[in-house]
């Protein structure tokens, strides 16, 4: 009952609100425009770079925070699974874990490239020089997010870009079919059409993944604290 009463009160939270929440992008408004070049982020060994630098190869852009315990190692290491099957980073498509945590430093990312072992070459691990950059970034891809004390509620997507930076897919969940990995990057690269009539289903397909991930992560934590409670 008490797993039921705080799902009901997470997505009244969500959807109540109106500045940063956990609900997916809207891709009626960001399918198809660009993430600007001059953006600029840090890699893990310090080094400035802009994404303009980055054209000519799609991305996969992967957003984390880096103390995350939950959704953001998953995502991570099954997109490490996957990336191998899909091609090679840095000849192929470049892939960016970046933080969306503003807090996080260089020492952060570089633990959390690490710990997850993102060694590729072409994989990079970033955060934004400057919180206006950060939050370009994070607005020209529609990634809203709330603090929960010294974690965040968001969504958990997988942003593809075009070689020219366009906004082409979303990846919703943390698992990932190498098939439609394959298939996004190649629609990236003007390779396949996206049926028109299936994009008015994708925003639904996404809140339905946000709904499914809260009451997965609720009904863990229950359990924690049910197993807490038992050995108290």
């Amino acid at each position: 009952m008490s797993l039921f009463l705080s799902l009901l009160l997470l997505l009244s939270f969500l959807f109540a609100q109106t500045g940063s929440t956990g609900i997916p992008p809207n891709e009626a408004k960001t399918l198809d425009t660009y993430v600007p070049g001059d953006i600029t982020l840090v890699d893990t060994e310090g080094h400035e770079f802009k994404l303009s630098d980055l054209k000519g190869k799609p991305i996969v852009l992967s957003p984390i925070y880096t103390t995350c315990k939950a959704s953001c190692p998953i995502i991570t290491k099954n997109l490490k699974k996957v990336i191998p099957e899909v091609g090679t980073p840095g000849k192929d498509f470049w892939v960016i874990s970046f933080t969306f945590n503003p807090k996080d430093t260089i020492e952060d990312i570089k633990r959390f490239k690490r710990e997850y072992g993102l060694n590729t070459p072409g994989w990079i691990v970033a955060k934004a020089k400057t919180k206006e950059d950060l939050f370009r970034l994070l607005d020209a891809i529609d990634f809203r997010f709330m603090t929960a004390g010294e974690d965040f509620i968001h969504p958990n997507i997988v942003v593809i870009l075009s070689p020219e930076l366009q906004i082409k897919k979303y990846f919703y969940g943390v698992t990932y079919d190498k098939y439609e990995l394959i298939n996004a990057l190649r629609y990236a690269k003007g390779e396949l059409a996206l049926p028109d009539k299936f994009r008015s289903y994708l925003f639904i397909i996404g809140l339905f993944g946000v709904v499914v991930t809260s009451i997965y992560i609720l009904y863990t934590l229950n359990k924690i604290l049910q197993r807490r409670k038992k050995y108290a």
